[in-house]
């Protein structure tokens, strides 16, 4: 008889244990959409600069080889690196596969180019992060040798 009463007194409370457990869950999968998409824009910015830095990587100072001859080490032309970088960008349509892209810096020196790119990712529930939005920031670098 006494477990009966006991039963009778639960009434209710597994609605609002399925409930919690049920928000609590929705606030998981958010999250999770949410840094899989980080981790998908930062992938994609990892191959957009690669590819970038690698064009940049072919302009070669062809003034400077003329001058001393072909040496050990190519030297790269900045302006002709950076004009190789936005051809790149233009080419590849990178804007279609990320949002408010932009390249933040071509560096060279001497034989190097690195390359920085930046956008921000197209989060499924950014609207709840309306005070912040991420940016994903992503560089490589590459080097013009001679073997």
């Amino acid at each position: 008889m006494r477990i009966i009463k006991s039963i009778r007194r639960d009434e209710g409370s597994i609605i609002l244990f399925g409930i919690g457990l049920s928000v609590a869950g929705l606030m998981i999968a958010t999250v999770s959409i949410n840094v899989a998409s980080l981790w998908v824009t930062r992938n994609v910015l990892d191959g957009i600069a690669d590819g970038a830095a690698l064009s940049a990587a072919q302009a070669v100072d062809a003034d400077a080889i003329y001058r001393n001859g072909l040496g050990a080490n190519l030297r790269l032309n900045e302006s002709l690196a950076r004009t190789r970088v936005n051809e790149y960008v233009s080419n590849a349509k990178v804007r279609s596969q990320v949002q408010q892209f932009s390249v933040k810096s071509v560096t060279v020196s001497g034989t190097a180019v690195t390359v920085t790119v930046q956008a921000r990712p197209r989060t499924a529930f950014g609207y709840l992060m309306p005070i912040s939005t991420p940016v994903v920031i992503s560089a490589a670098k590459a080097i013009n040798k001679v073997r």
